[in-house]
């Protein structure tokens, strides 16, 4: 395990009155007088040139976990479930390190973060917004409702169309709420006239931007880097191909 990323994650963490330990090669998470053993420490295998977003990644995922770990709610239906809920896009490193929270307490799958693969090293994450704070949704409760993850999916990208107007002709969305980087997920309802056959140009440098080409244009790879390098919660520095609601890097325009 590379020391130099350690160190930055133990910071990372530290900022958040988070303090990483470690012994005997395991590794726990210590706050308000109490102890969260983590099942494994995902640093392995960290995204050349995304490392910064990977171990910011890592860092929130513990911190939602133990701060505001998703709850259970026996007998709730689908509908009032569902009534906050919005979409968010992490890096799949923020799942490994929540569930490994989880797992390290021995609670079981039912508390797993619920979540869906995006591509290119992210996902769409699902929260229960609440105005004041957002907790995330977690597979059990989503059991509970008795419906599929494309029913959920649908359910937070309505609500957060419905949240606040994304204009249709904007090249950068930046409304500063926590989920401009969600509303990726918005591309074919908001930019359809923007998606060719081979999809539509994008990208999500930060939680708090996303950029849509033009039709028929691209994007600045050195714009992206620039919006990724001084973002405070970077999410990725790739040009990515939006298609079939989900992304890929797109060859030769990574940023």
């Amino acid at each position: 395990m590379n020391s130099m990323h350690l160190d930055r994650l133990r910071a990372l963490l530290a900022s958040v009155r988070l303090e990483l330990t470690e012994r005997d090669g395991s590794f726990a998470i210590s706050w308000e007088k109490r102890t969260y053993p983590l099942a494994t420490l995902p640093l392995d295998g960290l995204v050349d040139g995304a490392i910064e977003a990977e171990l910011l990644a890592v860092a929130a995922g513990i911190e939602a976990a133990i701060k505001a770990p998703g709850r259970l709610v026996p007998g709730e239906a689908l509908r009032e479930g569902t009534q906050h809920v919005l979409g968010r896009i992490e890096r799949a490193r923020f799942a490994d390190a929540y569930n490994a929270i989880v797992d390290g307490a021995g609670t079981g799958p039912e508390k797993h973060l619920l979540f869906q693969p995006f591509g290119a090293n992210l996902i769409t994450t699902y929260v229960e917004d609440e105005g004041w704070k957002f907790i995330h949704l977690v597979r059990g409760r989503f059991e509970g409702w008795r419906t599929t993850p494309g029913t959920i999916h649908a359910v937070a990208r309505s609500n957060l169309y419905h949240r606040e107007p994304v204009a249709y002709d904007a090249r950068e969305v930046h409304l500063g709420d926590g989920y401009d980087a969600g509303r990726a997920i918005l591309i074919d309802d908001v930019f359809y006239d923007r998606v060719g056959p081979d999809g539509a140009e994008i990208a999500i440098p930060s939680r708090d931007l996303l950029l849509v080409a033009p039709a028929g244009a691209r994007l600045s790879p050195a714009v992206v880097r620039q919006a990724y390098e001084t973002a405070k919660y970077p999410i990725s520095p790739d040009i990515l191909l939006f298609r079939d609601d989900h992304v890929s890097a797109r060859d030769g325009l990574t940023a």
